[in-house]
């Protein structure tokens, strides 16, 4: 058994020794087939958009409720009152110090820093801002301007400016961070990797909720990011370090969604931005000449992801799923021969284990919707909020049948879920979407599969 692994491990760096080989040359990347989701989906429907699906197994989902986490209620926070209380503790010893040290004396800055955490946790976010705000200016005033003292405290503000929407606040205090940690750390330093994680998130977040005139160039500055916080990981905690592969994750996540839309490829390359990004790349001692995000980024990532895994001999399912998810990317871009043979490549290397018809089972088994590859990045909980705490979108759930053919594209739609005039224009958006969308099809002997009936419920947005 151990031979055979080794000889899988041994195809498996010839795969990732060719990648390395194409990006060097600079071969030219596949356009994204017409098959993906387009952003203009929101245009003319109040449907905006859907969740990933979830299968529906005897009649059963695991379909959540809602993403928003419910607001703070007196009545079921047990913590409510002594939180109250302890509020009104840090308002008496704040306004000692002022009265015994004057508005900026640096004893302030704890009492400060402490308080609005309390009214975070609260929910009162309003109140919290004006505390921290202050705790900043009273901590650079005594400390200076870009001392590290001020981090906590800041990345308490940017929660609430989050938890509040202001996204234009949320902007601003992300770069300010940044830079503090930059001046203090250097951009060699290992201490920088938080920092450059944080806006490399931010950066999606702001795409992801619409914030912002250049939308592309957040994504191209995000990827960045995240490759220079892998490298970085590579070198001080070495390639095993979870980071790593949660990095290479989120930059194919920054590169697909690049890939929806032919617009943001367009903006990234306008010669002033792509300056820029050179710019920011060499900064982060970026050797190689960026390209943009696309389907050689996405692909790099994975494949990044699939050496790590290689290189364990202990974790074959892992490095299964990793190969997978490399497959799953080149069926995306339409790219079928490279998706079979890593397809068969992933099959290969389960059969090989004691339980591999469980194994199997587990990992193509069933359809999968596309991009198959996780992402730590979610939608701040305010996206879904009005400023008033209510709700400012609605969702429903609709259940639909249809077929996945070997190259997994959706055929045969049919919705399951009664129609109603309230509801008819969205669920006739919601077919066309899920029209364009792609699954990982069945695999049986490592070859993919046409498959009939699958029954899927789709949340989606209005």
């Amino acid at each position: 058994m151990r031979s055979r692994f080794v000889h899988h491990s041994t195809q498996l760096l010839g795969l990732t020794s060719a990648l390395a080989a194409s990006f060097v040359f600079g071969q030219d990347a596949p356009p994204l087939e017409a098959a993906l989701p387009e952003d203009s989906s929101r245009a003319g429907s109040p449907l905006l958009y859907f969740d990933m699906p979830v299968l529906i197994v005897d009649g059963s989902d695991q379909v959540s409720h809602s993403p928003v986490a419910p607001s703070v209620d007196p009545e079921l926070d047990p913590a409510f009152d002594q939180r109250v209380d302890s509020i009104n503790q840090y308002n008496s010893a704040v306004s000692a110090i002022e009265l015994d040290g004057g508005a900026w004396d640096d004893g302030l800055v704890e009492e400060l820093a402490a308080l609005g955490r309390l009214q975070q946790e609260q929910g009162d976010h309003l109140a919290a801002v004006e505390t921290l705000d202050r705790a900043i200016h009273v901590n650079r005033i005594n400390a200076g301007l870009y001392t590290l003292e001020q981090i906590p405290v800041v990345e308490q503000l940017i929660q609430s400016h989050m938890a509040l929407g202001d996204w234009e606040q949320a902007d601003i205090y992300n770069n300010y961070l940044f830079h503090v940690q930059q001046k203090a750390f250097g951009y060699d330093d290992p201490r920088l990797i938080p920092g450059l994680e944080r806006l490399a998130t931010w950066h999606i977040q702001a795409f992801n909720v619409g914030y912002g005139e250049l939308p592309g160039i957040r994504l191209r500055q995000s990827e960045i990011m995240f490759n220079a916080a892998a490298r970085m990981v590579g070198v001080h905690f070495g390639k095993n370090d979870e980071r790593f592969i949660t990095y290479q994750q989120n930059i194919a996540n920054s590169a697909y969604l690049v890939s929806r839309n032919q617009d943001l490829m367009l903006e990234i390359d306008r010669p002033e931005y792509r300056n820029m990004q050179q710019m920011l790349a060499e900064q982060l001692n970026e050797q190689r000449r960026i390209q943009a995000p696309g389907f050689r980024t996405g692909e790099r990532a994975l494949a990044e992801i699939v050496q790590v895994y290689s290189e364990k001999a202990d974790e074959p399912y892992v490095l299964a799923e990793a190969i997978t998810h490399l497959a799953d990317w080149y069926l995306l871009f339409g790219q079928r021969r490279a998706a079979l043979e890593s397809y068969q490549l992933a099959w290969n290397v389960l059969q090989e284990q004691e339980n591999a018809e469980v194994l199997t089972q587990r990992l193509f088994g069933e359809v999968v919707p596309l991009p198959s590859f996780a992402s730590s990045i979610e939608i701040p909980e305010a996206y879904y909020k009005n400023e008033d705490g209510t709700d400012a979108l609605n969702f429903d759930f609709a259940d639909l049948t249809f077929d996945v053919t070997d190259r997994g594209v959706v055929r045969n739609i049919a919705i399951d879920t009664e129609e109603s005039e309230a509801n008819k224009l969205q669920l006739s958006k919601l077919r066309s979407m899920v029209r364009s969308t792609r699954f990982r099809p069945l695999i049986v002997d490592g070859v993919p599969q046409h498959s009939s009936q699958k029954h899927f419920r789709y949340r989606y947005w209005y």
